[in-house]
């Protein structure tokens, strides 16, 4: 209806105007128009302008935000997130739901999406995803109103062990100290390196290799099932220990790698294990490491007749001695070595002859000869197991 104007007439009598009753009529008609556009009903006007009338329908400016889904707070369940271009706020609150097939930025994780638009007449869309499990952020762009979305971008923190890992090369902010973990819990670490320096943690049961102090190198893509290789650099003894597993398997054994430090290579050029390890020469004795944590000295007390001083004597397991060999694998001299009461190691050398009664190769006693130059003999030492001392967890 077109607004109804009351005709005041000719003043000052109002004479050719509307009577009484025509202009009463007019304020009517206005009167009920405009109850009827503010949405009143029985004669009443209403709280609020209703939506459909231009208002919000609301009496609060937080209810009103509600009413007109500036805050959504929609759920988005089983929805493919590429065909959400509304602005607003949606929420998956069932882990279900959240697919990567769904275009969700990872599975498996409730959390809230926000959809932001830029003002015009451009396709431009903003959607950004917060998780609410790991309380991790994501974020994406279209320019084509989601007709084709960009990847996604995770945000990290200085806080987040995505950004340790990423800082100092990769490695951490200079790793993380492994305290009780158990090894076997990190499979979807990422790439890490964490240290154990308590004894009383670094146990078989938490699936460590030995009880010394350590590094623990983890190399994975922070996926449990996926593939991954664990390295034990130690800190307080000379060894290094290696483990792996496949894809979606348990984790093999520790295997110990060999270096200069637990080998050595013999008077043949083998390489054997090692520990506290005398290489004998004609006129003197060189030492490992392991060796010279022993008080050990040499003599030479004729041709052929070496005394080795200050050990604990022969390894008791393993080899112990190892006699230099020619091109065709026969000994070069023949070794008759004793330890005596003192514990000090008697080596005597001396040609090889053949008895015939015993069909063997000996010992010629009546003719001792020296250590050829440049070829040794070498003796493998017992050593005492080194306890590793606990370390209070104040001290990391």
């Amino acid at each position: 209806m077109a607004k109804q104007t009351v005709s005041l007439g000719t003043a000052p009598t109002g004479a050719g105007g509307d009577t009484f009753r025509s202009a009463a009529s007019k304020l009517q008609a206005n009167d009920n128009e405009l109850y009827a556009a503010l949405g009143g009903a029985s004669g009443t006007l209403p709280s609020a302008l209703p939506i459909a009338n231009g208002g919000t329908g609301q009496t609060t400016a937080l209810t009103a935000c509600r009413a007109l889904r500036v805050w959504k707070g929609e759920r988005a369940v089983d929805i493919d997130l590429n065909t959400i271009i509304e602005p607003g706020f949606y929420g998956n609150d069932t882990f279900a739901s959240g697919l990567v097939s769904n275009n969700f930025p990872v599975s498996g994780q409730t959390g809230s999406l926000q959809v932001l638009d830029i003002s015009g007449s451009n396709g431009y869309r903003i959607q950004i995803y917060k998780t609410a499990t790991t309380n991790e952020t994501y974020s994406r762009i279209t320019t084509n109103s989601g007709t084709s979305w960009s990847a996604w971008k995770r945000a990290i923190d200085a806080n987040d062990a995505v950004y340790q890992q990423l800082v100092s090369n990769g490695l951490g902010a200079g790793g993380f100290s492994l305290g009780a973990v158990d090894l076997n819990t990190l499979a979807a670490q990422g790439f890490f390196v964490g240290l154990q320096n308590q004894s009383t943690a670094a146990t078989a049961a938490k699936n460590y290799p030995t009880t010394a102090s350590q590094f623990i190198l983890g190399f994975n893509i922070k996926n449990a099932t996926e593939h991954e290789a664990q390295l034990s650099l130690c800190t307080s003894t000379s060894q290094m220990f290696f483990r792996r597993k496949s894809y979606g398997a348990a984790y093999s054994a520790w295997f110990e790698l060999k270096t200069t430090a637990n080998t050595t290579v013999d008077g043949s050029g083998f390489i054997k294990a090692a520990s506290p390890v005398v290489k004998l020469f004609n006129d003197h004795i060189e030492l490992n490491d392991d060796a010279q944590k022993q008080p050990i000295t040499f003599e030479k007390l004729g041709i052929g007749d070496y005394l080795v001083k200050g050990s604990l004597g022969l390894a008791q397991e393993g080899w112990y001695i190892e006699v230099p060999k020619d091109a065709n694998g026969n000994t070069v001299v023949a070794v008759i070595y004793t330890t005596l009461e003192n514990g000090d190691i008697s080596v005597k050398t001396h040609k090889r002859k053949f008895d015939f009664e015993l069909a063997a190769v000996v010992p010629d006693l009546d003719n001792p000869i020296d250590i050829p130059d440049t070829r040794w003999i070498d003796l493998r030492l017992h050593e005492e197991p080194q306890l590793e001392e606990a370390i209070d967890d104040t001290e990391q």
